[in-house]
């Protein structure tokens, strides 16, 4: 009986450290990519102090965001399918399913293609390493390679975004970017990388992207 006893408070125990991990793992994931920024806008963790917010950085669940008046963000989820687009003064909390408004203006929420998210949710991986230099693309040995219906869905979702963006962002390119990289794509990565370039010249990050991909 004693046996039983122990056996069972040591599951409890291992099961309540098992969902603990799980739910700190949850707090601290990544939730948006910010794909678009203008004005003074800053972000706070729980446990940090305010920064200055930066294009393309990813924003982690609990983040409260602070926009001034006048200022403006847009943030692609790479949790759930949609975008939204925030002008202060207003001020949130970006959440796993989405921003959560604690005062101010509410955002335009606009949905995304399903296959977005994830793609998205690797481009601030590609930017951090193509900065210090160590990204190489993918060969066309990729371990695993898109089937052509699975191309031609992404090259869909991509044609529908570009739609609807503006001619300066880059967020529908960085979906095709991330998709083409990871498929070994290498003359399509080329070219996206090129239009990357075209759209947004003076931006480094895109810069560091289009240089990993064109060899120069």
């Amino acid at each position: 009986m004693k046996s039983r006893i122990v056996a069972s408070f040591a599951a409890f125990v291992f099961a309540s450290v098992a969902t603990g991990v799980a739910l700190a793992k949850d707090v601290a994931a990544d939730v948006g990519l910010v794909n678009a920024l203008s004005g003074d806008v800053s972000y706070q963790s729980k446990e940090g102090t305010a920064k200055k917010a930066q294009p393309y950085m990813r924003l982690r669940h609990g983040d409260k965001v602070t926009l001034a008046s006048g200022a403006s963000i847009r943030i692609s989820y790479t949790t759930v399918s949609q975008q939204e687009s925030w002008t202060g003064p207003s001020s949130f909390v970006a959440t796993s399913s989405g921003g959560e408004l604690l005062k101010g203006n509410k955002p335009v929420v606009k949905k995304l293609p399903t296959a977005v998210p994830q793609r998205l949710a690797r481009i601030s991986e590609l930017m951090n390493t193509s900065r210090v230099g160590g990204l190489v693309v993918r060969s066309a040995k990729a371990t695993k390679s898109a089937s052509k219906e699975e191309i031609a869905e992404a090259m869909a979702a991509y044609e529908a975004m570009r739609a609807e963006a503006a001619p300066n962002d880059v967020t529908p390119e960085l979906f095709l970017y991330s998709v083409f990289e990871e498929n070994g794509m290498e003359d399509d990565l080329k070219i996206v990388a090129r239009d990357m370039l075209s759209r947004q010249p003076s931006n480094p990050d895109i810069q560091s992207l289009a240089k990993a991909a064109l060899g120069n």
